[in-house]
């Protein structure tokens, strides 16, 4: 190693560190420890001699040093991540990588996948899935995200797929016939909640005019574990229509409300400016798109 540069990793954990503002955020990117972050740190400090952060009680910000060398360096690791996915999105051999929540997984791609392998045989896809909306495109080698809302981040393209809406469900035998959304006491207790969407309540709540506390009810760690919960009678969830399609035509799930007000969720397809050069990219893309054209959302 080149005595004059200090240690990659160290200068990766810097950067991620000063750019999430936190530790621990960092070393949740970084899948280490925040002790491992710290040290890591330390060890970039001392090579330079002098301090990058300000360390509080459960805060960090950078020193006036350490705000210069970020300036320096954020941009660096990303246009490193660029450079390599361009070359080895250029590979035939390497997967198209999706990556999508596991319940839109489950309900709306697979059902749709023997007709894609039919007219695309010899294109390599791999499917991942996420439990956050805040996916890692470059750490993970992810080519391209399907999510609900798109992604404020400039260093990322968002192209519309199609919009649905966002519907409390329950089994429909779960609340008295004609039950209406302004009924609160008779249904706030039993709210289901998912960590993949947790504003959707507030969202639907205030679309309604109904003031539910939202701190009530149960929460899952996915929306797919949150359907099953209302299938099987333990509260109300809020769903995705489309998502959903199934489950209403075999009676497990309904509408919860004959008066209820439906927000649009519109869903996107993320990704780096690189996945536009790889090659199962724009078929996969335009599958995408014909199926959302041919009506079958």
């Amino acid at each position: 190693m080149d005595p004059r540069l200090p240690p990659l990793n160290a200068l990766r954990t810097f950067v991620m560190a000063a750019r999430t503002g936190s530790f621990v955020k960092a070393a949740s990117e970084l899948s280490v420890t925040p002790a491992a972050v710290s040290r890591s740190i330390r060890s970039l400090e001392d090579f330079l001699g002098c301090s990058l952060f300000h360390r509080m009680h459960r805060k960090t910000s950078l020193t006036h040093e350490g705000r210069i060398y970020f300036e320096s360096l954020a941009d660096i690791f990303d246009r490193i991540a660029l450079a390599t996915q361009g070359l080895v999105g250029q590979r035939a051999d390497r997967p198209l990588v999706i990556c999508a929540y596991p319940s839109f997984i489950v309900s709306w791609l697979v059902p749709r996948w023997s007709r894609y392998l039919q007219t695309h045989p010899d294109v390599q896809l791999r499917i991942v899935t996420t439990l956050s909306h805040d996916v890692s495109f470059e750490t993970k080698n992810i080519d391209l995200a399907i999510l609900s809302d798109s992604v404020d981040d400039p260093r990322y393209i968002s192209t519309s797929l199609f919009e649905t809406t966002l519907i409390p469900v329950c089994r429909p035998d779960y609340l008295p016939p004609g039950t209406l959304t302004g009924d609160i006491e008779d249904w706030q207790s039993a709210l289901l909640h998912c960590d993949t969407r947790p504003g959707d309540w507030d969202r639907w709540s205030k679309a309604n005019g109904v003031f539910v506390d939202t701190t009530r009810g149960q929460w899952f760690e996915n929306a797919s574990m949150m359907y099953e919960a209302a299938m099987s009678g333990l509260g109300i969830a809020i769903g995705i229509k489309d998502l959903l399609s199934r489950e209403f035509s075999s009676n497990r799930l309904a509408a919860a409300f004959r008066d209820n007000v439906e927000i649009v969720c519109r869903f996107c397809v993320i990704r780096p400016a690189t996945t536009e050069t790889h090659p199962f990219f724009p078929t996969f893309m335009k599958w995408l798109q014909n199926e959302v054209q041919a009506g079958s959302t």
